[in-house]
């Protein structure tokens, strides 16, 4: 059965590229999108006005960041307490959202966190929300495939070796092993001689 959602977007704080990830996941995952609401001041209202238009978006324009917090604040109260809703979900990456959500959960409903990466607040998420979502998570795939595993390493190196001359090898460790000893030798052979000289002057003295 279909959980009946009220969505909520911080616009000043997400990028307008990130909505249909947001409907995407949403869809998917089979919520039923009853209220859909978005918090915006004049600044960022043409980046975001095609999407929110797109998707009937209830659009609150405010004159600051703080007055849309305090705007985005009573209207999730109030689908809290109106009883017609299983999930709420906030989209921003505001932190004292979190303390909405505490409430959303402490009334038995379900609350969802959509945010951009933000390093550090993942921990105060988990524990706000029921469920989070980061946007633009790292992308493991890509690194997995830029790097190379171990056994590959030793596969590369096995064939580097193929063919190759071992006792060449070998004599020329033995030279720059060699080469090593007698230069680090040669500092301490300075020190005692400069240590001797000194001896000398001071029992003439």
């Amino acid at each position: 059965m279909a959980k009946n959602l009220a969505l909520f977007i911080d616009c000043d704080r997400l990028e307008a590229a990130f909505m249909t990830l947001i409907f995407d996941y949403l869809q998917n995952e089979g919520y039923n999108i009853c209220v859909k609401r978005a918090y915006i001041t004049k600044d960022n209202l043409d980046l975001w006005y095609s999407q929110l238009d797109r998707h009937y978006f209830r659009i609150s324009i405010g004159n600051s960041q703080a007055n849309n917090n305090m705007r985005l604040s009573v209207d999730v109260s109030k689908a809290l307490y109106s009883g017609n809703y299983d999930s709420i979900a906030i989209a921003s990456n505001y932190r004292e959202f979190g303390v909405l959500a505490s409430e959303v959960r402490t009334k038995g409903l379900e609350a969802l966190c959509f945010y951009q990466f933000s390093k550090g607040n993942e921990a105060f998420l988990k524990r706000a929300y029921n469920i989070i979502y980061n946007l633009e998570p790292k992308n493991v795939s890509e690194q997995s495939s830029e790097m190379t595993s171990t056994g590959d390493m030793l596969d590369i190196f096995a064939s580097a070796l193929e063919g190759l001359d071992t006792q060449t090898l070998g004599e020329k460790i033995g030279d720059q092993t060699t080469s090593a000893k007698t230069t680090t030798r040669r500092p301490r052979m300075i020190k005692s001689t400069k240590a001797t000289s000194t001896k000398a002057t001071a029992k003439k003295k």
